[in-house]
This record gives C-alpha cells, structure tokens and sequence, in this order.
C-alpha cells in the first residue's frame, strides 16, 4: 500500500493550525489523554510516539509523524507510514501500511481513524485478526464501534488464513457483537471461490466462548437403516449449563430425537446426561443372529454420570445407564449419542466408563462417601436393568448398602494394629429371595521384622455376619434368620532388593525386585441355610500359600522447570496359589504380566496363564498402542481364553501419508471362527481451518458409510472412530 503523500499531510494541518508550527526531534517525549484506560494499559499512562521524522504543533496540540510511526500504550499500539495524532481529543488519523494492535487483536489496512478515548473508529481496505480464535475478517470498510465490536461492509470472514482461504462466509454487511457473535445478512457460504449455500442472514460464533446456534451436520448411509441425518441445535443456557438437541430423520425406520446435557458448577461438581427416543419402524428378524428377536417399537437409551459435592464434607457420585432392549447400542453404534461417541466422553470428563455395550445387566448406581482421617464411610443403591426377557422380576436390587471401613491404626503403644470394616446390605427383587444382612469384621495385625532381609505381618479377623431372609427361591432349607461366624488367619512375608543405574545422562533408572509371600486359613462351615446371592454369602474354607513376585523400573529426570519428573517405563508380576485342601492339580495356573512404556507415545500390555497339568497356556490378553507426533497410530488388542472358546483380535489404524491425508483402518476378526465380525475403512483430510471424515464400515449385518466435516473455530465432531 503507498503512503499519502507528504503535502497533503501539509495541506490537511495547514488550514487548522493558525500558522504556528514549531520543529521536533524523531523521538517524541511521552503525551497523555485524558480518556479512561482501555486496551491493557493504566489510566494515568501516556502515549509514547516514535517516527523517523515528528513535527509538533503547540497551539493545537497535534503531531505529525512520517516514517515508522509507532504510537503505543499498553497493549495498545498504533504503526503506519504516516500519522496525524491529535493529543487534546485523542484522536488519530494514519495513513498507509496501518497496523492497530488491541491487545489480542490485530486490525490492518491502508487508511483510518481511531478514537484513543472509546477505542473506535474506521479503516479501509481492511483485515482484522482476532488472534485468540483464529479468526480472519476482511472488508472494504471495518468500523471498530466498542471495545469487541466490529461492523464490516462487504465482508468475508474464516478462520483460514488469507489469501486463498479453503473456505469462508461471505456477506453483504457483517457485525461482530460483544458477546462474540458474527452476525452475516445476504450471506454465502463458500468452497475456496465457489458459493455453496446462500442465507439472507446467519449468526456464527467466533470466539472462544459457547454460543447458542446449530452445530454441523453428520451424515451416514446404512443398508439396513438407509439415509441418516443429524442435525444438531446448541442451547448454552449460561456459563455453567448448556444443552444440544439432536434431530436424526431415519430413512427406514423414522424420527429420532435426542439431547444432551451438561454443567459444571465446580472441579468436583459436574454432569452429563444422555438421552434417545425413537418409535421404530422397523421390524426386527433377529438382529445380529444370538437369538432374541425384539417386539417393542418404543426404542430408547437414558445414560449419564455425575458427581457432586455435598455439605459436611460428603461427595456424591451418580451412574446411569437404562435401555430399552439389547440390540439398541449394537444397532446405534455411529454419531456423537453412540455408545462409543457417549462412552468416550463420560470417561474422559468422570474417569469411568459404561458398561459393555454387548452386557446384558446395565447398572445404575447411587452413591455417596464420607472420608475421615480414621476412617471412610460410604451409602450406595444400584439398580440392575436386566435385558434378558422375563428376567426382571428376578434380578437383583441393592436398596441400599450401608459401609464403613477402620484404616490401619496402632493399638495403644503396644506393636499391634487393628482395623475393621462393617456393611449392612439390603437386596430386594419381585420374586426369589431377599435379604438383609449385616456383616462386621475387626482385624488385628502385628507387623515384625526379619533381620534385615525381610518384614512378616500376621493378621487375624472375626467375620460374623447376620442374616434376615425373605421370599423364596425355589429351593429348600434358607431359614429366615441365621448368622455365620468365621475366622480367618493370614500370614504375609514380603522383602525388596533395589539398584539404581545411571550412565553420566540426566534421566536415572531404578530396578526394584520385589518377592511376596502369603499364607491364608479360614476353617469349612456349613452354609446351605444361608441366602446365596453374591460372593460374601458363601465363605469357603481356606488353606493356601500364594508367591508372587513383582519387578518394576522406573525412570526419573529433570525437567526444563527444573522439577523432577518420575515414570514407570518397565513392570512384570508373576503369581501362583498352592492350595493344600486339593487333592489333585493343588497348583493354580500361573499368572504373569508385563507392562511397558518405551516413550510417552507407546504402551505394551500383556498377560497370560499358564496350566501345568497339561492344558498349557490356557488365557493371552495384549493391549498395545503406539502414536506419533505427526499424528500416525496404532491400536491393537488380543484376547485368547482357551475354556470360553474366545480367539479373537481388535486393530486400529490411523496412518499418515502426509501432513494433511490420514488413512483409516480397523477390524475385528475371531480366529476360532475364521471370520471378521466388523471392519472399517476411511480416510482423514486435515487442513490448517477444516478437516473431513468419511468411513466405510462392514460388519456380519449391514454396511455403513458416515461422513462429517469440522470447521475449526465453527464446530464439528472431531475424531470420531
């Protein structure tokens, strides 16, 4: 852009500077407003004006600065190649190559004007920058008319960077509003040059805050279901709620609905709720082929976590997870309100993830906790939703359980310890038996020490347990009232031998081997007239000896923060039980299992069991993941389980062929049956503003196809593989 020439600068103060003009130095002395501070910069701070070459008019008050003008204050700063800076009105005037910084954003063009005081103004030909949402806006005209609000004239606005921007909205006029808001009239939008849809207005969220509007579409294709469409609506209720409406038209089978909701009160308050309703279409002939063929037409799935602080120092915890059938996770099993896209985010906001999609109990739960310095107090109820038809009224309910648990304390100032925990259990069902039951359990423990090589703790504990049963389970011989008591004896000899390796670098290694052995003995008692409802009820008789051994590396390093930073890069454990009441195979199958992390990127788990009496390795389960920072990765998971008939492998692949083009790839194959279960094929295009998703995915049912754009700074679904 060419600067204004220098005697029209002249001319313009000429006519209003009454002739007094008076000459001054290239660096001026420091000048101030009298407006409020705005931009980042104290009120009482004065402007500070750089320039090749300044001139100073006393009467008026006005500078005018050729050559590298820099006028700034704060985080405010003005550069042009000219500029007229009226000191007593606090307004200025640049001319060529203008570049306005506020703050974050960066406001260019050839000519303009800007109040110092209000921080408004106009420029031409202009391209404002918001930095911290990426946004790019250019304009024939750009009027700053408040502190974050813009007003553009023949507009076009991207968060890709000019001058060929992959896509953009381009608009006849277009205000920028203070809550963050780009609202577009006559608006297109566009692939590179070429419109695509046109809308005579449109608002798009711009900034960095949530803001109540449409979200991008997802599309799928499915032979069974036919066309799919997701058409999301984003509600941000306030700064701690808000709430997305799904619309999901069906070909095949109709209209289902869908919301999602969600708040953040605090770090340890928070809640995500899931639901899905659609009156099905769609006879079922036994999807997937296991037998159960479902009648209902009412489809739904209810799922969420929460967690909540409570007074008196007490944290609530809460589970969900409710379905109308079987086959519903199976069959929905694409888009955001999937059981992968709804599991992934319940993990990653609570840490805990729902059930199996193929399980057949879904649990609810309740629960709230008290922690002590001496002690932990807990109150839980679960409900079981049981799948399996006509099996409701004989599942299980827990309403409530009642527990409370003792930590290790010493015993007066003698060398023994002792702890205790304490349970009330009530179960309920329509049909079978019900119990109450209470059951206390003190323990006394004395830990001594074996020279210097080794440490011995022998224990003892009381198990009595109180019982009061009802209904019926079809069965003979469960008395009404009863009690057991029990006593169990444990005896646990442990050591650890320890050596740390450095070899003159920063990070230091060290190798600890830790050998365990332990002895447990509780008599045999008859139990029959006891309720049998889950593992407290029957006790067994005890007399075993288990080994293990345990055997880790860890690494420690300096960091750049000057910090230590620790890691566990290598763990291996290995254990087997010798049980003395067997009269043949006393060995267990061995267990062993080995972790590890070679780089931040990679993990390797892997475990197995081992038979002796001639079945040989009975179980193999591999887990292993490894990515780069280019974005290639592989997930790959094996599980082998030579009783249950299991022989099968899960594969995962997300490869780079350039910076911008991923290939997709996934498939799960059973070995026992030679035949793939499901696979999926896709690819990823990624670009500096925008990324584009399609996926192919067979399984032994129907094909799918899916496909989903995301608009960086607009919205989207990310990566959802």
């Amino acid at each position: 852009m060419k600067a204004v020439p220098s005697f029209i600068l002249r001319l313009t103060l000429f006519l209003g500077l009454f002739f007094h003009p008076a000459p001054f130095l290239a660096a001026a002395p420091p000048v101030s407003t009298k407006g409020p501070g705005a931009g980042g910069h104290l009120p009482g701070q004065p402007w500070r004006i750089h320039a090749r070459r300044l001139i100073l008019y006393h009467r008026t008050g006005i500078v005018l600065g050729q050559g590298g003008v820099q006028i700034t204050r704060g985080k405010v700063s003005i550069n042009a190649d000219c500029v007229i800076f009226d000191q007593d009105r606090g307004k200025v005037r640049a001319y060529g190559s203008v570049v306005i910084h506020l703050d974050q954003d960066v406001l260019s063009g050839e000519m303009g004007e800007l109040d110092l005081n209000s921080y408004t103004g106009t420029i031409s030909n202009a391209h404002l920058f918001l930095r911290r949402n990426n946004v790019h806006l250019l304009a024939d005209e750009i009027r700053k008319t408040g502190p974050e609000q813009y007003k553009a004239l023949h507009a076009v606005v991207s968060t890709c960077a000019p001058p060929v921007q992959a896509w953009s909205f381009r608009c006849r006029t277009l205000d920028l509003t203070v809550d963050g808001n780009a609202v577009a009239r006559h608006a297109t939008f566009n692939v590179r040059s070429l419109p695509v849809l046109y809308t005579p207005w449109i608002a798009v969220p711009v900034n960095r805050y949530r803001k109540t509007g449409l979200l991008l579409p997802y599309y799928a294709a499915t032979t069974r279901n036919g066309t799919e469409l997701i058409v999301p609506f984003f509600w941000a209720i306030n700064d701690s709620m808000d709430a997305t409406f799904f619309q999901h038209p069906i070909q095949k089978r109709g209209w289902m609905e869908g919301v999602e909701v969600r708040y953040l009160l605090s770090g340890e308050t928070k809640g995500i709720f899931h639901y899905n309703f659609l009156s099905d279409s769609l006879e079922d002939h036994d999807y997937n082929g296991d037998g159960y063929v479902r009648d209902n037409r009412k489809r739904w799935w209810l799922r969420g976590k929460a967690d909540h602080e409570l007074p008196l120092g007490m944290k609530a915890r809460v589970d969900l997870d409710m379905v109308s059938d079987r086959d519903y996770m199976q069959e929905f099993d694409q888009g955001p309100l999937s059981f992968f896209g709804s599991n992934r985010a319940l993990k990653r906001w609570f840490g805990r993830s729902l059930s199996d999609r193929t399980d057949v109990i879904r649990p609810s739960t309740v629960q709230v906790t008290r922690l002590f310095p001496e002690r932990f107090l807990a109150a839980e109820a679960r409900y079981n939703d049981n799948l399996l038809p006509g099996e409701q009224d004989n599942t299980v309910q827990t309403a409530p359980r009642l527990a409370i648990y003792g930590f290790k304390q010493r015993l007066g100032r003698t060398g023994f310890f002792y702890d205790y925990n304490a349970s009330y259990t009530h179960y309920w069902r329509e049909e079978g038996t019900r119990e109450h039951r209470l059951h206390l359990e003190p323990r006394l423990s004395r830990p001594l020490r074996l020279g210097r090589w080794a440490d011995l703790v022998l224990s003892g504990s009381l198990q009595e347990t109180f019982y009061a049963a009802s209904g019926s389970d079809g069965g003979e011989g469960v008395a009404s009232t009863s009690n057991r008591l029990l006593g169990l004896f444990q005896a646990d000899m442990s050591t650890s031998a320890a050596r740390t390796y450095n070899e003159g670098g920063e990070t230091e290694f060290r190798h600890v081997l830790r050998p365990r052995l332990t002895y447990e003995y509780r008599p045999d008692k008859g139990q029959e007239d006891l309720p049998d409802i889950d593992e407290m009820d029957r006790l067994g008789p005890l007399n075993r000896v288990t080994w293990s051994l345990l055997s880790y590396v860890s690494s420690r390093r300096r960091l750049e923060s000057g910090a230590l930073g620790y890691s566990d890069v290598l763990r291996f454990r290995m254990e087997q039980t010798y049980d003395f009441r067997k009269d043949e195979e006393k060995w267990s199958d061995l267990y062993a299992e080995l972790e590890y992390r070679p780089a931040p990127r990679c993990y390797l788990r892997y475990d197995t069991t081992y038979n002796l009496y001639g079945q040989g390795f009975t179980t193999h389960n591999l887990w292993a993941r490894a990515a780069t920072l280019r974005g290639d990765g592989i997930n790959l998971s094996y599980r082998y389980n030579g009783p249950d008939d299991i022989n099968q492998v899960n594969m995962s692949l997300n490869a780079a062929l350039t910076r911008s083009l991923f290939l997709l790839y996934g498939t799960n194959r059973s070995f026992r049956t030679h035949t793939e279960i499901s696979s999926f094929y896709g690819a990823r295009y990624r670009a500096s503003c925008w990324s584009v998703v399609g996926k192919f995915t067979r399984n032994q049912v129907e094909n799918k196809f899916v496909f989903f754009v995301e608009l960086l700074g607009i919205g989207g679904w990310g990566n959802m593989e």
